[in-house]
């Protein structure tokens, strides 16, 4: 499975998340912005007589809070979205290494690694990792150095180094990433 097949795949499975969690937050925010308004109705009712002016104040008032409640409401929810989504692209990179596509990607960050830095000597991989770089590591002296998801670091002798791996690809989308599910979730 090529990376855009499994980005694609993670970003159905959080379209489908997101789509949940804006159905949840607009029917708590409904929720919450309705009963301020009975709340308000039935107090502005109450207050017909010379504080009617008053009341109506209050029951403004009460709706303002109710707005901001809901809004505070609707923000947490986005943030629960966006955080589930980045949980579930987390555990498809960490389980990515143990599938079939692993080896044409691996091979793809290292041969995108050496175009930023060809002058390279040395590369950096996780150590399960060691045999798939003795394949396209010529020239390069490989030292399982690193942890994580997958991925490789090039180092060269002016002390300059491309960090090319899976954890450090998701931070640089996450942003990216925050707007698209902002502009699905509108």
């Amino acid at each position: 499975m090529a990376l855009t097949d499994l980005l694609q795949a993670i970003e159905t499975e959080a379209d489908a998340d997101r789509a949940r969690a804006a159905d949840e937050a607009a029917a708590a925010a409904a929720a919450v912005v309705e009963d301020a308004r009975r709340d308000a109705g039935a107090l502005e009712a109450e207050l017909t007589d010379a504080g009617a002016a008053e009341g109506r104040r209050a029951a403004a008032h009460e709706l303002a809070l109710a707005r901001l409640d809901a809004a505070a409401t609707i923000r947490s929810a986005r943030e629960e979205a966006f955080m589930s989504l980045l949980s579930g692209i987390r555990d498809e990179l960490a389980a990515v290494r143990e599938t079939s596509a692993y080896p044409k990607l691996f091979h793809a960050l290292v041969a995108e690694s050496r175009a930023v830095l060809p002058g390279a000597w040395e590369l950096h991989v996780d150590p399960r990792d060691a045999d798939l770089a003795g394949g396209v590591g010529y020239g390069l002296r490989v030292q399982p150095a690193l942890d994580g998801w997958g991925g490789v670091e090039l180092a060269s002798d002016d002390g300059r180094t491309v960090r090319n791996t899976l954890e450090e690809r998701l931070a640089n989308a996450e942003l990216l990433l925050r707007q698209r599910l902002a502009e699905r979730l509108k």
